[in-house]
């Protein structure tokens, strides 16, 4: 795989942290990929563990209490999983990974959601962790962020059915159409959503849909997203992929795939800076509700930072480097030759 060279640090200026449980998360989620049969091997989840799905969940929620940072550990590697194997032949599911077997696939998913029962016997291992998962869920979010969560869930089923019929037809998606649609193929919808239900916030539905929350939730999203685009581009490319805001900016502007990297890394600081410049703008009601809303926006902050601290040092899913570790490292060779 060849290695991405990405011109600058992404910018970031939030704090780095990272659950106290991590470790018990990521045993807790190796336990219960082993209890569902969610991969085949036990060299399989060495990999998985190489991947280091718990400690991506533990920098985004560094307040979750253990059940709670378990569930979504559970959750976010579920959804890495189902996103893996439905972008190759080796399905996770029957039926292979065409737009009609992702769209059949969705629909049994989102029934889980409404009757986990159903999936209890299945036959599937998927659909029989969700089934598990799901009533956990249950167990730790109210009824509106229940309903808020599976709307969440089928925006993303959307976004890969789109994704799908673009590749069977060879339609290459614009740069406006695949940036209004990203948040939803990397389920960057679902974290957000989900800093409601950890962090235990409350606030009024005309609060969540204030112009600037909504902006900034946008924000979050799509800065986690074009983070991605840049440090997955490497394995992209090697499969073939090219719903990638660099690949897509290369192909539609007719640059170099050198020019659309740096002009993504522009797209993604030019985000965070609009994101600092609207956290001095938050809207104020009383006391009670402003705390919660400054809660809310810390939140933000920490997976956007967890992302890019989880991306540069505990996963091996991705290859890529900066330009100036290669100085770095040129100096240091140069150094040790003198």
């Amino acid at each position: 795989m060849q290695f991405i060279i990405l011109p600058k640090r992404l910018y970031c200026p939030f704090p780095s942290r990272i659950n106290s449980h991590v470790l018990a998360a990521d045993a807790h989620t190796v336990q219960w990929i082993r209890k569902f049969g969610l991969l085949r091997s036990e060299e399989q989840i060495h990999q998985y563990r190489k991947e280091g799905y718990a400690y991506m969940v533990a920098r985004m929620f560094p307040n979750a209490d253990r059940e709670t940072l378990c569930a979504y550990s559970d959750l976010n590697t579920l959804l890495f999983l189902v996103d893996d194997f439905l972008d190759q032949k080796d399905a996770m599911v029957s039926g292979g990974h065409d737009s009609g077997s992702v769209e059949q696939f969705s629909k049994h998913f989102v029934a889980i959601l409404e009757n986990p029962a159903i999936a209890h016997n299945s036959k599937e291992p998927v659909f029989a962790a969700l089934a598990d998962l799901w009533e956990r869920l249950m167990r730790l979010g109210t009824a509106g962020w229940l309903e808020k969560y599976k709307k969440s869930l089928w925006r993303i089923f959307h976004a890969a059915l789109w994704q799908h019929k673009n590749i069977e037809a060879g339609r290459w998606p614009s740069v406006e159409d695949y940036m209004e649609r990203r948040q939803y193929i990397g389920a960057a919808n679902v974290a957000t959503d989900c800093v409601e239900m950890i962090d235990r916030i409350t606030l009024p539905s005309e609060v969540w849909e204030h112009p600037v929350l909504t902006e900034l939730t946008e924000l979050c999203r799509n800065t986690v997203c074009w983070a991605n685009d840049l440090f997955s581009l490497s394995k992209e490319r090697e499969k073939g992929e090219y719903h990638n805001l660099v690949t897509i900016l290369a192909h539609e502007k007719k640059s170099s795939f050198t020019k659309a990297i740096a002009k993504t890394v522009a797209i993604h600081d030019q985000q965070v800076r609009r994101f600092i410049r609207l956290t001095a703008m938050l809207p104020s009601f009383d006391e009670a509700v402003d705390m919660e809303i400054v809660r809310y926006v810390e939140g933000l902050k920490a997976i956007m930072r967890a992302n890019i601290d989880w991306s540069n040092h505990e996963t091996s899913r991705y290859q890529f480097q900066y330009a100036d570790y290669k100085v770095a490292a040129a100096t240091a060779a140069v150094a040790v030759h003198v």
